[in-house]
């Protein structure tokens, strides 16, 4: 992408792949909600929900190994995910909803949030790339100015000799010694 970074970039294109892979996710249990039997399909989303657990538990492992935040954060997404996909035949059944609109909203609100998530990476990117090529920086320094204290001479400072050769002008503008 032009005016980003490549690893922005990178990130970017996993995110919108995210978005992708989560509709794709609830057409299929759309689909498979269509054509299999009610025993079969709760079976189906116990599996699913297994494996994502194991890969939210590998992302975990992962984050914990390496001090990485940003691998942990994808194991809370996955993980919020599976949570999902465990619950959906007790709010559907609890609730009385239907499984098609339910697992589309549910779906959609989730590539929403990855399409959102690489909005705000690409505008991150953009920033840090036009601060990049601003010359703003080299214009206006940012060094603190000096301060000055300022200081006043003293009359106790002046020298007896000087003293004497000062001359005042009295309240009648008489000149006094």
């Amino acid at each position: 992408m032009k005016g980003i970074n490549e690893d922005i970039g990178k990130k970017i294109y996993i995110n919108i792949l995210k978005a992708i892979f989560i509709i794709t996710y609830g057409l299929l249990f759309n689909l498979a909600y269509d054509n299999m039997e009610t025993q079969i399909l709760e079976r189906e989303i116990q599996i699913v929900t297994m494996i994502l657990l194991f890969v939210s538990i590998y992302y975990f492992e992962k984050a914990y190994n390496k001090d990485d935040g940003k691998v942990a954060i994808q194991g809370i997404e996955v993980l919020i995910i599976s949570a999902f996909t465990l619950t959906i035949e007790h709010i559907i059944n609890r609730c009385q909803f239907e499984f098609k609109p339910y697992i589309l909203s549910a779906t959609y609100i989730f590539a929403i949030y990855f399409v959102m998530k690489a909005i705000i990476l690409y505008t991150k990117g953009r920033f840090e790339f036009s601060k990049t090529y601003s010359d703003i920086k080299e214009i206006v320094k940012e060094d603190e100015p000096i301060k000055k204290e300022a200081t006043k001479k003293k009359k106790d400072n002046i020298d007896k000799n000087q003293k004497d050769k000062v001359k005042l002008k009295n309240k009648r503008g008489i000149i006094v010694k």
